[in-house]
């Protein structure tokens, strides 16, 4: 089905309006547009410096179809990627819950703002190219922030040197210009300083599938096509594993299955099967609270709401990137995209198309990859601005070339690399991530949010019994939990982390941590004391865990 389109916004600015910009029209959510499918005149050219250092985006071949800002995703080789944080609707899992209370305000907290702009430098340090849906460029705070008149001016200026240099290219759907008319309801501030952006500061390269408006429109409507027919198989996904990925008791898995799952598999089966079934219309009908719109962020109660409404948004998000061959990156604090369980043999491509097959596990990998090495907030400290900084450096650009040759290359093609490979792969983007970390830290020219003070963290964990030892802090141990040790023998895990001592509780700024190899005590109770009496300074004892990391340890090789 598709979604009727709102009326424009009003003329309040964005900092007053209360009434937030409603999802975008993105594929599958709107019928093409007739005015944004015809051609447009060229946009006048504009000087621009480019970045120095390194740009690796590509020109698209010459000829009268294309202008060279014109491109199509085939044109984009240095490691390509969307974000699905970067989708308006998008929540962090800790924040979803908040958005079912009734005293919730009918706009994202500043919390889900933040978290989406750490998201940004997330993706923008750890990919060549970010493709954003032109809609989300307007819909979402953590981006239009960036380009208001109200910005910070060095931070605006990096904005546009972002798009002018095409680490950051905009995805149109039908459209055939950046400025083109919004067929979405829009703060009006908002559009004019997009407008005025794109018309006079800044000259974005542009993508879609196709510049022939009848082809584009084909792949265009695959997408809306993937999403309206994988909907009904969220009812198959097998309860344990969906219980892991969304960090929630079976219990709860099984009877999503049989309750909201079998309920939308049933409403989908009765939609017409000549519209595509959109986001909005699944949101309006099973997520979003009676009497509100989808982009208040309003959800209805019951535990099922927020890990359905991951599911549908983990869905939603792979639409074009896997239609355009891109990478799709979710992020830490969201389900990975193996919760969808595509590698079952029910649900995986069909055994006579192996590319497909190849390329599903590539970016199961890539998925797996981009949330080992980084964590939440990981570059939350860094400005736009230190970003552009950083990708001049030599280490930056060796770490996203062996990104790019591990992932595209190595399974290039559909091949699936070997276990030689894998093991080289990973360990050469390991080494290079800690390089670039290091070049990151020392690059930062902020003042404000990244001076950080960096702290190193040992934990000695085995069965149960946790000992943290931070530097210039005592140590701790869980309160009398030697005592309840018995006599068997255990693995004995040891993590060291760098933790910011400035975050507040949560973990921020440029983050890491390795997990050394497992060891065994052959007597949990007696082995325990004997690394306190090895230990020989005084212990504090407390009543709480020490924090695990909210990032995957990277897995430390024996011989490092």
């Amino acid at each position: 089905m598709n979604d009727p389109v709102p009326q424009p916004g009003t003329a309040q600015g964005p900092d007053t309006a209360l009434d937030r910009v409603p999802e975008p029209r993105s594929p599958g959510d709107s019928a093409p547009a007739a005015t944004s499918a015809t051609g447009a005149p060229s946009r006048p050219s504009r000087d621009a410096t480019p970045q120095a250092g390194p740009v690796r985006a590509a020109a698209p071949p010459a000829g009268p179809e294309r202008e060279p800002h014109q491109l199509v995703f085939g044109d984009l080789h240095d490691y390509p990627v969307m974000a699905q944080a970067l989708d308006n609707q998008w929540l962090p899992a800790g924040l979803a819950g908040a958005r079912q209370h009734a005293s919730a305000p009918a706009r994202p907290p500043v919390e889900a703002v933040e978290a989406a702009s750490a998201e940004l430098r997330r993706s923008l340090v750890n990919s060549g190219t970010l493709v954003v849906n032109r809609a989300f460029l307007l819909n979402n705070e953590a981006l239009y922030t960036n380009y208001l008149p109200s910005a910070d001016p060095v931070e605006r200026d990096a904005f546009v040197r972002l798009l002018n240099d095409r680490v950051l290219i905009p995805y149109l759907y039908t459209e055939r210009e950046p400025a083109a008319d919004f067929t979405w309801a829009h703060d009006r501030a908002v559009g004019h300083a997009w407008r005025r952006l794109v018309t006079e500061e800044a000259e974005p390269a542009l993508v879609r599938f196709d510049w022939d408006d009848e082809a584009n429109g084909e792949k265009a409507g695959q997408v809306g096509n993937f999403f309206s027919t994988h909907v009904s198989s969220l009812r198959r996904l097998r309860a344990p594993q969906l219980a892991q990925d969304l960090g929630i008791p079976e219990e709860l898995a099984r009877s999503m299955r049989e309750g909201v799952l079998k309920d939308i598999y049933f409403w989908a089966g009765e939609q017409d099967n000549d519209r595509d079934i959109t986001r909005n219309a699944l949101y309006q009908r099973f997520i979003t609270r009676p009497g509100t719109d989808p982009y208040e962020n309003l959800l209805r109660d019951g535990d099922h709401i927020v890990p359905t409404k991951q599911l549908i948004d983990l869905l939603y998000s792979l639409g074009v990137p896997r239609a355009g061959g891109l990478i799709p990156v979710t992020p830490p604090d969201s389900p990975p995209r193996s919760t969808l369980q595509e590698l079952r043999s029910d649900l995986r491509p069909r055994d006579d198309d192996p590319e497909a097959i190849g390329r599903l596990l590539r970016d199961l990998f890539a998925d797996s990859l981009h949330r080992a090495v980084d964590g939440p907030n990981s570059y939350a400290g860094l400005s736009l601005a230190d970003i552009n900084r950083l990708r001049r450096e030599e280490e930056w650009r060796a770490y996203v070339d062996a990104l790019d040759a591990f992932v595209r290359g190595g399974f290039e093609d559909g091949r699936i690399p070997s276990p030689e490979e894998f093991s080289a792969g990973t360990s050469e983007v390991a080494r290079r991530h800690a390089r670039m970390l290091r070049t990151a830290r020392a690059t930062s020219g902020s003042g404000n949010g990244f001076a950080r003070d960096i702290v190193s963290v040992l934990v000695i964990e085995a069965g149960g019994v946790a000992l943290q030892v931070t530097s210039g802090e005592e140590v701790s141990l869980l309160a009398g939990s030697i005592q309840l040790l018995t006599a068997a023998a255990g693995a004995l895990t040891i993590r060291l982390e760098f933790r910011d001592r400035g975050s507040k509780g949560r973990r921020g700024g440029l983050g890491h941590s390795l997990t050394l190899p497992t060891l065994r005590l052959g007597n949990l109770k007696r082995d325990w004391e004997a690394i306190r009496g090895a230990y020989g300074g005084p212990i504090v004892e407390t009543g709480r865990l020490p924090g695990v990391p909210r990032q995957a340890d990277q897995q430390c090789q024996p011989d490092q």
